[in-house]
């Protein structure tokens, strides 16, 4: 199997990565962004042991990734959104696990696909809004396949996702013709799962 293929990609993770608990702690924060949690919430989350939660929150916290306040006599942890390798780190766990993960391990049976992206309203959780956009897929898109996808993913998250599936062509003259959606699409912050960014903003 090539390296790079999106079957390796939780594998990679395990490599790069050498504690699972780690893993676990920072795929927590980069997909409860908004959340601040304690010590053994976080502990009942993981389903790890205490002192190995504990170890990882103290490196993760010594680094910047989380900022920790303190409540009562409890310390509260959250995602530090101004963390300098936060970008890079969403697109990485973004890529291995939850809708992300699914598509890519799942993408030679969704059809032709030019690309595949997460929108930033979708990946730094702001409010879930009925006419926010959280998913697009451009390419010929076997659509029965991309909704259990979907569905799946729903039910781990325990919220809806707001998907958008569009054809190449069609993409390619909305970009030409500066189309509001698209142009707004091609400006913010995203997760391109599959396609080169170069492509999609040429």
């Amino acid at each position: 199997m090539n390296p790079s293929s999106p079957g390796l990609y939780v594998k990679n993770l395990n490599y790069l990565f050498i504690s699972k608990v780690r893993i676990k702690t920072i795929r927590y924060f980069l997909f409860s962004p908004e959340n601040p949690i304690h010590l053994r919430a976080l502990v009942r989350e993981l389903k790890e042991e205490i002192n190995a939660v504990r170890r990882e929150l103290n490196r993760l916290e010594e680094v910047g990734f989380v900022h920790c306040e303190t409540r009562g006599n409890r310390r509260f942890f959250i995602l530090n959104r101004e963390y300098f390798f936060l970008d890079e780190l969403m697109g990485l766990f973004h890529k291995s696990f939850g809708i992300g993960g699914a598509i890519l391990k799942n993408i030679d049976k969704l059809g032709e696909i030019n690309f595949v992206i997460l929108t930033g309203s979708f990946t730094y959780l702001t409010a879930p809004n009925k006419d926010i956009i959280d998913l697009i897929i451009i390419g010929n898109v076997d659509v029965e396949v991309l909704t259990q996808i979907v569905g799946e993913s729903e039910k781990n998250l325990k919220r809806e996702i707001n998907y958008t599936v569009m054809k190449n062509i069609d993409f390619l003259l909305k970009k030409k013709r500066r189309d509001m959606f698209v142009m707004q699409l091609l400006l913010s912050k995203k997760i391109l799962l599959a396609g080169k960014f170069e492509d999609l903003v040429a």
